[in-house]
């Protein structure tokens, strides 16, 4: 298997990963959408004011809106990417999808200003960033995803409950050889990637 394609069968675990984990919550939030339309079809029907219809009305557009941009954030994920993937715009879709149970799952520190491009390929890039942030899926919330930019780019997924857990081998073999950096101390998983331009100016997040 060459190289690419062991990038490649990566990326597909990590995205499928990432669509077990959210397809039940996916699911409710379209159903909660077509109950709450059904209560505004029902009671404008027998004439009620619209005092009784805009609550449901209004979940209703929000659990749209929540599903939408979960419907998005996939779309995004299973699209190709750039040659010089973003790894804070896919840490985003990411952690978004993560969180679309609970906005309190997850918090995204982008402190990259908008200087996060790698050369890392992309399906290493995607599947690095996913796994990671997947891995402090269900250890509580309060997890933070911080992505900063030095001399390389930093993503540290930290919480006062995560154990790290060790990193999948064969990503680590694959990502390695890209410039990819592994590194766990308590309660943090830190990666970083190379730059795609290295004279950005130095911010390592603390």
């Amino acid at each position: 298997m060459t190289d690419a394609e062991r990038a490649g069968a990566l990326w597909v675990a990590a995205l499928q990963a990432v669509a077990s984990h959210v397809a039940h919550d996916f699911r409710n939030a379209l159903n909660a959408v077509a109950v709450n339309l059904e209560v505004v079809r029902a009671r404008a029907a027998r004439g009620a004011e619209a005092s009784a219809i805009a609550p449901f009305a209004t979940t209703a557009m929000s659990q749209f809106e929540s599903a939408s941009a979960a419907a998005e954030d996939l779309l995004a994920l299973a699209r190709p990417e750039p040659a010089s993937p973003d790894i804070a715009a896919i840490a985003a879709r990411v952690a978004r999808l993560v969180s679309l149970r609970n906005d309190a799952v997850l918090r995204l520190d982008d402190r990259s200003d908008g200087r996060a491009r790698t050369s890392v390929p992309a399906d290493i890039a995607r599947a690095a960033v996913a796994r990671s942030v997947l891995s402090a899926v269900g250890q509580g919330d309060g997890i933070t995803c911080e992505i900063g930019v030095g001399d390389g780019i930093f993503l540290l997924v930290t919480g006062a409950t995560y154990v790290p857990p060790p990193p999948d081998p064969e990503l680590v073999s694959v990502a390695s050889a890209h410039g990819v950096r592994f590194a766990s101390r308590e309660h943090t998983l830190e990666l970083g990637f190379p730059v795609l331009d290295s004279r950005v100016t130095p911010h390592v997040p603390e």
